[in-house]
């Protein structure tokens, strides 16, 4: 919705209007989930390298499928001529296919977005598996003190150079992933320890704890957006003990299903979106120029509700076709053969 140029109701709420700082609620989980699950487990350069293969083999066939399709279109803009765009250019040049190819493009090595732009995050979080595994491989007792350490400096560079705060994603995504991710590793070898609420009063903790989120989302701007890492540390914190009511409701099979193909509705929207904006032009959809605008707000909510439709339709092929045999395939790759008797 953050992204959906639709003059529907919501599109000017602030906390759709600042959706995309809950790219750090992401980072934030990751950490916790990479550390519970590799922590103990990455003894040796070998396990460090099935590591990277795993976690590249999660996200990068889904990736390379929607670059193809970008680079499908701009093939057609370049032998139809459907509109003026310059086919190749800028934020589609050729050179940034190596670097998403590569999953380097958000290294600050482009001066924009670049092909999918959802897709570097993509980029800084493979930089945070990189630096996870040799940390754990290095200092496997004390890698979260070290990630921390590193999650602050990542904190103090978002601050001091990011242009736009923590809506950085091309130039200082790094160190915006750093922040969240490693300070989600902490968290992991914390939370544990920390005493929880049980019964109705984790509950009304759950309740409190996503009123008081999309609150702070809703209201940050400017310097203040770098503490959301810190809120959503707290509700990482809260949720990951599953004691409230809050979080059985998570666990409905439409909500959880919905969060099996989340990582492709991510990967496909823009694509979709960037197709309906070449439409949306040619057909006189957009009066004002930056969003499309049927003259009845109703009718844009229930336009946008279609294109969302769409777009999950799009992305359960994707998730069926592509994702879950890309992962079936690399599973059976990085497996361990059993140890001779």
């Amino acid at each position: 919705m953050f992204h959906m140029p639709i003059a529907s109701h919501w599109r000017d709420w602030p906390l759709i209007q600042h959706g995309y700082l809950f790219v750090d609620y992401f980072f934030v989980l990751s950490g916790f989930v990479i550390a519970h699950a590799y922590a103990e487990r990455l003894k040796t350069a070998r396990d460090a390298g099935r590591f990277m293969v795993r976690r590249l083999g999660r996200v990068w066939p889904l990736h390379v499928l929607m670059l193809a399709c970008f680079v499908g279109l701009e093939l057609c803009r370049l032998w139809f001529h459907f509109d003026t765009a310059s086919p190749f250019t800028r934020d589609r040049s050729v050179e940034a296919i190596f670097t998403n190819l590569l999953l380097i493009q958000a290294w600050h090595i482009h001066p924009y977005l670049t092909w999918n732009g959802p897709s570097w995050t993509l980029s800084a979080e493979v930089a945070c598996y990189l630096i996870f595994a040799a940390l754990v491989l290095v200092a496997p007792k004390r890698f979260r003190w070290i990630g921390a350490v590193l999650a602050v400096i990542g904190g103090l560079m978002v601050v001091e150079f990011a242009k736009r705060w923590m809506n950085t994603t091309y130039d200082f995504a790094v160190p915006r992933a750093v922040y969240g991710f490693f300070l989600g590793c902490l968290l992991q070898g914390l939370w544990t320890r920390i005493p929880r609420l049980k019964a109705g009063a984790a509950t009304a903790l759950e309740v409190a704890t996503v009123v008081m989120c999309c609150l702070f989302v809703a209201w940050a701007e400017g310097p203040v957006t770098v503490l959301v890492t810190l809120v959503f540390i707290g509700v990482v914190w809260v949720f990951a003990g599953e004691e409230g009511k809050v979080s059985r409701l998570l666990d409905l099979p439409v909500l959880v299903t919905f969060g099996r193909w989340s990582f492709a509705i991510y990967m496909v929207h823009m694509f979709v979106l960037t197709v309906m904006l070449i439409m949306a032009r040619k057909l006189h959809w957009m009066p004002n120029g930056r969003r499309i605008d049927f003259g009845s707000v109703w009718l844009n909510d229930l336009f946008a509700i279609a294109v969302f439709a769409g777009i999950v339709g799009l992305a359960v092929l994707a998730h069926h076709l592509v994702e879950r045999p890309a992962q079936r395939l690399i599973d059976r790759w990085t497996k361990p053969k059993p140890a001779a008797a």
